[in-house]
Formats: structure tokens, C-alpha cells, sequence
């Protein structure tokens, strides 16, 4: 890894790291049983990953329950689904074993991600102005997004020596259909939960699960057809 990248995995690695103890040193959970399965479905999400053309990395189903926990659960709860989320993805049936500067970027990453989503979806001015769930969680999801990608494009940059904007576009176009549905999905679970419950909104989550397997069977289709006419 070249220097200049290591340095900037370093220094993201720090505040993400700070962050990740602010929140579990100051844990806050109002329901045991909710978080409980919320982690435990997030860990099963981890598992079901899609391989980015020209990306170093993977997506998966995890960062949906990311999305329920900033507009359902603590701070604290959240930034602790994620990062053990994370690891599961990381690790779960990986081609190469992480290092461990590695997963602590991911972790680093996406903790920055949730951190500043969940401040935008709670911030009291924008509540002020609309305070609606559809549109705190579609702007969470954007600000989620955008960190995500800028941090993780950054170092992949950095790593293949190639231009910030190149590595950036090629996170947003095969990653932000993806987060689309899944925001939208996670928007109809937060409002039902208010109708019907927590536990009865879950009912809506297969339609990410099947948006997954066409998603993938894409993605697959396209990498193959690439492969095809490389070939030729």
C-alpha cells in the first residue's frame, strides 16, 4: 500500500475509532429485544454480498438496518450495529483475508457515515422544517451515502493510483441504485412501525432481500459479458 494511503487510512481510522468509543461508552438502549434482532438480522445481511465491477470491496444488506437504527434506535446502538456488521462483511467468505488496518478503516468509515446521517435525521432545524420520516430518512440516507463513498473512494484512489473522481463515479453509479431502493424500503418499514409495530413491519424487508438477488444476478451478468468481450 503506498504511503500517502496508509496515512489517510490512519488518519480516518481516528476519529472513527474516537467516535466508535464516544458512543458505546455512552450507551443508551431503550429496547433490549428490538436492537437485539435488528443486530442479528444486520449480521445475516453482512452475509449477502455483492462484488463491485472495478472495485475493491463488496456491498452488502447491512447498511438497511443502519438506516432503521438511525430513525428507530439510539446513537449507540446503531454505531455498534454497524461496526459489528462490518466485521461479519469483512470476514464472512472473504477471497483475501483482511488485514486489520482494513477493518478498522471499514469500521472507521461507516461510523463516520452513521454519525453524520443520524445528526442530520435528529437535527432539530431540519425537523422544524419537515419533520416527516420519508424525507429526515432520505436525507440521512444521502449524507450516509456520500461520506461512505468519498472516504472509501478516497483510499481506493490512493491505493490504485488513480484519479479521485474516476474510483468516486464508479462507487455512485453501481452503489446508489442499491442504496436507493434500500432507503425507500427502510422508509416504509420506520412509517408502518408507527401503525402496526416493529416487529409487523419486518414483514416488508423480503422485498430488499429479492431486490438483492436481481441486484447481484446484474451485476454477475454484466462482470461476465465484460469478461466475454475482453476475451474476444
Amino acid at each position: 500500500m503506498p504511503t500517502k494511503a496508509k496515512t489517510f487510512v490512519a488518519l480516518a481510522i481516528v476519529p472513527g475509532v474516537m467516535m466508535l468509543a464516544f458512543a458505546v461508552s455512552n450507551w443508551e438502549c431503550a429496547d433490549a429485544v428490538r436492537f437485539t434482532i435488528y443486530l442479528l438480522l444486520a449480521l445475516v445481511a453482512s452475509t449477502l454480498k455483492v462484488r463491485l465491477p472495478g472495485i475493491t470491496g463488496t456491498m452488502s444488506l447491512n447498511f438497511l438496518f443502519i438506516l432503521l437504527g438511525i430513525s428507530q434506535l439510539s446513537f449507540s446502538e446503531t454505531v455498534l450495529l454497524g461496526a459489528v456488521a462490518t466485521i461479519m462483511q469483512c470476514i464472512w467468505k472473504s477471497r483475501t483475508r483482511p488485514s486489520i488496518p482494513q477493518v478498522l478503516f471499514n469500521i472507521a468509515s461507516l461510523t463516520m457515515a452513521i454519525t453524520s446521517a443520524h445528526f442530520i435525521y435528529h437535527l432539530p432545524q431540519i425537523q422544524q422544517v419537515n419533520g416527516t420520516i420519508p424525507v429526515l430518512l432520505a436525507l440521512a440516507a444521502c449524507f450516509f451515502f456520500l461520506t461512505n463513498t468519498v472516504l472509501v473512494a478516497s483510499v481506493l484512489a490512493l491505493v490504485e493510483t488513480k484519479p479521485f473522481t474516476t474510483m468516486w463515479q464508479q462507487c455512485y453509479i453501481w452503489s446508489f441504485p442499491f442504496y436507493l431502493v434500500g432507503a425507500i424500503i427502510a422508509g416504509l418499514v420506520s412509517v408502518s412501525t408507527h401503525y402496526v409495530g416493529w416487529r409487523t413491519s419486518l414483514l416488508i424487508l423480503p422485498i430488499m432481500y429479492f431486490t438483492y438477488l436481481h441486484y447481484k444476478l446484474y451485476v454477475d451478468r454484466h462482470v461476465a459479458a465484460r469478461s466475454s468481450n475482453f476475451s474476444a
